[in-house]
């Protein structure tokens, strides 16, 4: 029984190889990418879709991200969503782009989390029969926040689709504890100076 050998010129084997599709850096597939969405001028850690229907809460806690997410707030939501101590408001602008605000009230300061706070946060895009979903990695929200969005994907009438609402979710790091509140600019200035003021003390007894 004789075997047969093929052998393939290696020039071959790079255009077979340079044929592949490469995925877009920061795309995630049906047309979206991470800069759908910005919060605080910074694209999403990541993004998902497209799904059917409205999103739901343990649709979301089924996308990969991990579980323990907890509805915040929806731009149809009255009164405001209320998430560890804190109410949140979100608006958007626009029909098939724009831009969102979601203001935040910390109800009771005396509490260590108080605003600014550190948050993973799914932020989706409910359009025609579909939604999309975002994922921002450790976002700080400081209760004066804000950022753009973009649908990017077709209707079955190969048209962008009108916003139909667009919903935020959030959980404490996925490190576990709850995360305390990000320190003031002018506490961690202080912090700064004070460091120096050892380091050059020390530096003078030497």
């Amino acid at each position: 029984m004789h075997c047969i050998r093929l052998a393939f010129p290696a020039f071959v084997l790079v255009t077979l190889l340079a044929a592949q599709p490469v995925a877009a850096a920061g795309s995630c597939g049906d047309g979206l990418s991470v800069a759908d969405v910005t919060l605080n001028s910074a694209a999403a850690s990541d993004c998902q879709g497209t799904i059917a229907g409205n999103d739901t809460l343990p649709g979301i806690n089924a996308l990969g991200w991990g579980d323990d997410w907890t509805f915040l707030a929806k731009n149809e939501s009255t009164p405001p969503a209320t998430f560890m101590g804190i109410a949140y408001t979100l608006d958007t602008s626009g029909s098939q782009s724009g831009t969102w605000t979601l203001t935040a009230h910390d109800l009771d300061a005396a509490t260590p989390l108080g605003l600014p706070v550190e948050l993973d946060v799914v932020v989706v895009l409910k359009a025609s029969n579909r939604h999309a979903a975002y994922f921002f990695d450790d976002a700080v929200f400081d209760g004066s926040d804000g950022g753009a969005w973009s649908t990017a994907f077709l209707n079955h009438g190969g048209q962008v689709p009108d916003l139909s609402h667009m919903s935020f979710y959030a959980r404490i790091d996925e490190d576990g504890g709850i995360p305390s509140a990000i320190p003031e600019a002018s506490t961690t200035a202080m912090l700064v100076a004070g460091l120096a003021l050892v380091g050059f003390a020390t530096r003078r007894r030497a």
